[in-house]
């Protein structure tokens, strides 16, 4: 029965939890693999399936990577009321003659939630971690036109005493990009594929059983496009899943490589943020930062990214 309890809490919390990271998709599995990623392209709206790239970019569609130029790591850290934690660590690499890698890992959850029994008496504390680890491959053929995959897993862990409740599974993006030129390039990805969650509890329960919690499947479609004011760049995207579809909408300012001020519209809120590159030892950087609205009134997030070109 504490057993019991003690889950019924943690469950009621993860799904909360789940409400908040996301919006109309917030129910699903999944979740926090929906927030977007990397301040840069928060700042845009989530509207990067055509950006150009960066160690971000295979997230929001895996044949990006085949236009890498350089190699890349990055950090970013999410800012997040309620005790949430939301944190990447990635790697991006050119591979010639015309392909690309990415690799990268979410880290998602949250700490120290009090539980309960029945009665009211204190059982200790919880703690919700979630992580996904991606690896991503992507080729170019004669120049333009790219296509890439990206390979995740997942693992979702509830820990409370000597007792705990975990869920793992695999999941599949494809995309694909057509580049003009420099300034043109539209393209579109498929995102989560099989992706799913499989969770056991036949060890807590004595009616125990397997569970599976599948995630959504993303589609996107967009452009990238570099305006007759050189400074001045516009992306779009379009957004589905079986639940809902979304129009996404970014503008970016740059001044050089030093500077950058950055507009979105996510869907139906309006995000925006800045960015600057400069040298630190012999690498160059960039550190950007994301202002992100509240999604139902649970606080707004600030982001921050900050990436190294090793060469």
């Amino acid at each position: 029965m504490k057993r019991f309890l003690i889950l019924l809490v943690s469950v009621f919390m993860m799904l909360q939890g789940n409400r908040l990271l996301a919006e109309s998709n917030g129910g699903y599995a999944g979740a926090f693999m929906r927030l977007g990623l990397g301040a840069r392209h928060l700042a845009l709206g989530n509207s990067s399936v055509a950006a150009p790239v960066d160690a971000f970019s295979f997230y929001y569609n895996p044949a990006l990577s085949a236009f890498h130029e350089k190699r890349m790591f990055t950090l970013s850290h999410r800012f997040m009321s309620l005790d949430r934690r939301f944190d990447f660590i990635g790697f991006a690499s050119k591979i010639p003659p015309g392909a690309g890698f990415s690799l990268g890992w979410i880290h998602s959850g949250v700490g120290d939630i009090q539980g309960y029994n029945m009665i009211g008496e204190q059982t200790g504390t919880i703690d919700h971690n979630l992580n996904a680890i991606y690896f991503n491959f992507a080729r170019v053929f004669a120049g333009k036109f790219a296509v890439g995959l990206t390979i995740k897993h997942m693992r979702e862990d509830l820990n409370f005493g000597a007792d705990s409740y975990n869920a793992s599974g695999w999941g599949w993006d494809f995309g694909a990009a057509y580049r003009f030129n420099q300034k043109l390039t539209v393209a579109a990805s498929l995102r989560d594929v099989g992706s799913k969650l499989t969770a056991n509890t036949e060890k807590l329960f004595e009616f125990g059983g397997t569970t599976v919690f599948t995630f959504p499947k993303i589609w996107s479609v967009g452009a990238t496009y570099l305006t007759p004011l050189p400074w001045l760049r516009v992306n779009y995207a379009f957004v589905g899943t079986e639940h809902e579809n979304g129009q996404h909408l970014g503008l970016e300012a740059t001044y050089r490589s030093i500077l950058a001020l950055r507009f979105g519209y996510n869907k139906d809120q309006l995000t925006f943020g800045t960015g600057m590159g400069f040298k630190l030892w012999k690498f160059f950087t960039t550190l950007d930062y994301a202002f992100v609205p509240s999604v139902v009134d649970e606080g707004a997030s600030h982001v921050f990214s900050w990436q190294f070109y090793l060469n």
